[in-house]
């Protein structure tokens, strides 16, 4: 019985062993570049909302990888007051074969211009893909249609892989 025992522990250890075996750590950074749309809505003469909606793509900087040239669709809500501007949004990263990776991003643009984000979903090739996100807003350059805007982003992803990509 004793044995018994033994011989199921081992077979534990080893299965866990295993799956992190199976498992790939990764770190990416890049630059998601897009152009965007906003709509204000004033709550009053201190506060406001905003929705956003952008559509671009992000440059890796090795020049390769699975989020090289990569498109880039974020949808958020935006609020600000006297204190500075907040955010809570989605963005989904879409690659050539149509798999998908779905952040939950947020972060306070204005000031430190910095944000976050955690990978809530993936599909295909990315499924069981987990990570989080740092980035930073950069000022793109100015003189763009009325209600459009530019956005450059710099990207640092950290990333667990079930399956190497």
């Amino acid at each position: 019985m004793k044995w018994f025992k033994v011989a199921a522990c081992l077979v534990f250890v080893l299965a866990l062993g295993g799956q992190a075996a199976g498992q790939t750590q990764m770190t990416t950074t890049g630059t998601n570049y897009g152009a965007s749309t906003m709509k204000i809505y004033p709550i009053d003469q201190e506060r406001w909302l905003a929705t956003v909606e952008q559509m671009g793509i992000r440059v890796d900087d090795t020049g390769k990888g699975p989020f090289h040239l990569i498109s880039t669709d974020i949808r958020m809500i935006m609020y600000g007051d006297k204190a500075g501007v907040q955010y809570r949004g989605y963005e989904t990263h879409v690659d050539k074969d149509g798999d998908k990776v779905i952040w939950e991003i947020w972060g306070f643009p204005i000031g430190t211009n910095k944000g976050k984000g955690k990978v809530i979903g993936a599909t295909g090739k990315f499924a069981g893909l987990e990570g989080t996100m740092d980035f930073v807003l950069m000022n793109p350059p100015k003189g763009f249609p009325e209600g459009t805007s530019r956005t450059i982003c710099k990207e640092v992803m950290n990333l667990t892989l079930k399956a190497p990509l």
